[in-house]
């Protein structure tokens, strides 16, 4: 028998609202976001200053507070300098650079932390108005186990919140036999101001909006349903346009899919490697155990929309958060219905249960006055700071004084973000959509000497007067052995030869 949607009732109506809880009061959701919180600002700034790319979004954050603008064209490389190029992402990066004005790297973490820990707190949230707190902390914490790689401060972590409120309100949406509430236009505005992933937020509009449809009573109900649907992704798709540069920024996500075989040679957006984190592999095994086990049945759409998140996440290991965090959002009503011991309206009255309500203000006000006292000790210690390989400080400090600032450098991919954040323009860096594919391999090759162009002619064809590379790659030791060029720096995060003129 096929399982169609239809309303759930939250745990408030339950309990008719009649419950009181002292103003001292915690929750469940609050005291997890606070833990996320607090393991991610940490005086290491691991994980999240462990990407390079954290760099050059300051950078062109603080670039756009300084013009008053944002930019059309590349400024930061000198291999495709004046080339077409957005700043899609162009609001996470002024916030990301008003943090770092404000509080250093300490209110970079500060920023990201706060806001992932708010995601943490406002997932379980979202999903106990249809299930129970427990699997509603276990999903949440199946979640933390999917995305702890991908905890990052950059512009897809500052949207995830966006990404999770758009898709609760478009299953509640469904559940409640409606159009999607017109609030959610202003998710979509800040989503496509934030981060390119808005894309898929418009495609899964579209696949929820066919699940809708699929799911209606009868003709009657499935046509209203159609034209207000229609209504919505119309609208929906007007507002991802509302930004500085209009449709163009829907067109880059097409730009980042055609960078073909070299899309595979950035970490991200390679598949996942169970072997390094097989923490992943046992969330996927649970989870189908416990699908196939409990006799899970999902409406055909529902079950592909799932399907496809399995899918991208399998292509692209990135993916991790939008799998652990979409799935459950998807599937949280048809629990209820299918397993009512879990539905959010049979909550026992015990301690466990009566932590899911919502915080009392004085419970809230303490945990957040606990949060901003610890940012505020990190920041003033001033202590966090991102981690050497990616940030190679003394590399640089040592071509600045050995003037070789002043000339063109062939630089490792990952060194690219911290060139920019220098002022030193770069070979290449982390903007792919910019480089394209066929650069991105050529330089890649290049570097592990597999490339048709000879090591020295590439650096004669691009006037290439110094290179800074990681220690072991294989173009140190063909540098090594070319004439004209010697080494006249190394330490255990870049090495750098320079060209005698």
């Amino acid at each position: 028998m096929a399982v169609i949607s239809g309303p759930s009732v939250g745990p408030e109506q339950a309990r008719g609202m009649t419950d009181s809880r002292s103003a001292w009061a915690l929750s469940w959701p609050l005291l997890l976001g606070l833990a996320v919180f607090v393991f991610l600002n940490n005086p290491g700034g691991l994980p999240l200053l462990s990407d390079p790319d954290t760099h050059w979004h300051i950078t062109v954050g603080n670039w756009i507070l300084t013009h008053r603008t944002v930019p059309t064209v590349d400024i930061y490389s000198f291999t495709v300098t004046g080339q077409p190029w957005i700043a899609k992402e162009w609001l996470s990066q002024v916030l990301l650079a008003l943090a770092f004005n404000l509080g250093g790297w300490g209110g970079v973490t500060t920023l990201a932390a706060a806001v992932i820990g708010f995601a943490f707190a406002l997932l379980p949230r979202l999903l106990m108005r249809d299930i129970r707190p427990l699997p509603a902390l276990l999903f949440t914490v199946a979640a933390l186990v999917m995305t702890a790689g991908h905890l990052l401060a950059r512009p897809h972590m500052l949207a995830f919140p966006l990404v999770l409120l758009w898709v609760a309100g478009l299953v509640r949406a469904i559940e409640q036999r409606r159009a999607p509430d017109l609030w959610l236009l202003l998710i979509m505005l800040l989503w496509a101001n934030m981060h390119g992933g808005f894309t898929l937020g418009l495609m899964l509009a579209g696949a929820f909006a066919l699940d809708a449809l699929v799911g209606a009573r009868d003709a009657g109900e499935r046509r209203a349903l159609f034209f207000a649907w229609a209504k919505f992704g119309i609208a929906a798709l007007l507002t991802a346009c509302i930004t500085p540069y209009g449709p163009e920024s829907i067109l880059v996500t097409s730009r980042i899919f055609s960078l073909g075989e070299a899309l595979r040679l950035i970490s991200e957006w390679q598949p996942p490697d169970f072997q390094k984190q097989p923490w992943e592999e046992l969330v996927l095994l649970v989870a189908l155990y416990l699908a196939l086990s409990r006799g899970l049945k999902l409406p055909l759409v529902r079950l592909l929309i799932v399907l496809g998140l399995v899918h991208l996440f399998l292509q692209y290991a990135r993916n991790a958060e939008l799998l652990a965090t979409l799935a459950p959002l998807a599937i949280a009503p048809l629990l209820a219905r299918q397993f009512p011991g879990m539905a959010a309206q049979a909550q026992a009255s015990g301690r466990f249960d009566a932590l899911s309500r919502p915080a009392g203000p004085a419970g809230l006000a303490a945990c957040l006055g606990a949060a901003g006292l610890l940012a505020g000790v990190l920041i003033g210690l001033g202590r966090i700071a991102p981690p050497p390989d990616n940030a190679p400080t003394a590399a640089i400090a040592f071509a600045r004084e050995a003037g070789l600032t002043k000339g063109r450098v062939f630089n490792h991919y990952g060194f690219g973000g911290y060139l920019i954040s220098s002022g030193i323009p770069t070979f290449i860096d982390g903007r792919g959509e910019l480089y394209g594919g066929d650069f991105i391999m050529r330089q890649v090759k290049a570097v592990a000497l597999r490339s048709e162009e000879p090591l020295d002619a590439l650096l004669d064809r691009y006037a290439i007067d110094w290179t800074m590379l990681m220690p072991d790659q294989a173009a140190n030791q063909m540098l090594a052995r070319l004439p004209g060029w010697r080494r006249v720096y190394s330490d255990k995060v870049a090495t750098i030869f320079v060209r005698d003129r």
